[in-house]
């Protein structure tokens, strides 16, 4: 497999609801195997939506998704879905919400074995579901309790070991640290990226934290208003962003010194407008910026 090999791609993509909203404009991206693409903005950026129709947990309503070359917007027959159902997983943002409150966690980890027969009897599915309570770091003996007998962490853990059961290649991951305490976040985070090592997965992680989607993506999309803004390579949209969106975001991340953070001034972000057509642009190699033909954002 090359280097340019593309396991996920959004081309074109749109989602305008009934009542007109435009909830995501004309978006593009591509995700190679084994990386994480970080897809970064405010609430009401488009993100979540865009993440859902990836994943097919929504309809797109223009444009081409891609997963392993073939476009999944076009009919497939049950094998067909049922197969991209098995290579596409997600893991969301409430971790208690998520999970049924009168399911056994055992038998929430194992509701895509049993729908996809992979486990030949009742001992195959428990070994199974262990082997998945370990991975995420639980004991398989907290398989027989209930969601509401666990940490917001701990509920995040079996969220993530849920979408492990099929043994996936991609993952999309909608803002899975947004509901946890801070002291837990490095840690949900800390435990994807083993995974990912571990299992050769690929994610698509959307937050709102800019700081903690440089950490683990390889490239990051800055969302604003159902675009795409400002894309590139991690650190380099990190510590030299083009975007004055990016940019305001960046300045809003809290410094852990607090006679600096005192001092420090948060950028405002005000759209303007130019009579030059605004559209996507590669600015630089392998840098992306939302402006018009001489470069104005």
């Amino acid at each position: 497999m090359t280097r340019d090999y593309k396991l996920v791609e959004a081309v074109h993509l749109s989602k305008v609801y009934g009542n007109g909203l435009r909830a995501v404009d004309d978006v593009n991206f591509f995700i190679r195997p084994g990386e994480t693409f970080g897809l970064v903005g405010e609430s009401g950026s488009g993100k979540t939506t865009t993440g859902r129709m990836i994943a097919r947990l929504l309809d797109a309503s223009s444009g081409t998704i891609r997963f392993d070359g073939i476009d999944t917007r076009a009919s497939g027959g049950k094998e067909e879905n049922l197969r991209f159902r098995r290579q596409v997983q997600m893991i969301f943002q409430d971790p208690y919400a998520s999970l049924d409150p009168r399911k056994k966690v055992r038998d929430i980890i194992a509701e895509g074995i049993d729908i996809h027969r992979l486990a030949s009897s009742k001992n195959e599915r428990n070994e199974m579901t262990s082997a998945l309570l370990r991975a995420v770091g639980l004991n398989p003996s907290q398989g027989d309790r209930y969601p509401h007998e666990f940490s917001g962490g701990q509920r995040q853990r079996v969220g993530i070991a849920r979408a492990l059961a099929l043994n996936p290649r991609f993952i999309v991951c909608d803002e899975p640290i947004s509901a946890l305490d801070v002291s837990i976040q490095a840690q949900i985070v800390n435990l994807l990226k083993e995974l990912q090592e571990e299992k050769g997965l690929t994610y698509l992680f959307i937050a709102h934290d800019l700081s903690m989607v440089k950490y683990i993506s390889d490239h990051i999309a800055v969302m604003h208003r159902g675009k795409i803004v400002e894309a590139g390579p991690a650190e380099e949209v990190y510590h030299h962003p083009f975007h004055p969106y990016t940019r305001s975001l960046i300045s809003a991340i809290p410094l852990p010194d607090p006679a600096i953070e005192r001092g420090r001034k948060r950028i405002a972000y005000e759209e303007t407008e130019y009579l030059g057509e605004r559209a996507l642009r590669e600015v630089s190699p392998g840098r992306f910026l939302y402006c018009d033909e001489q470069g104005r954002a």
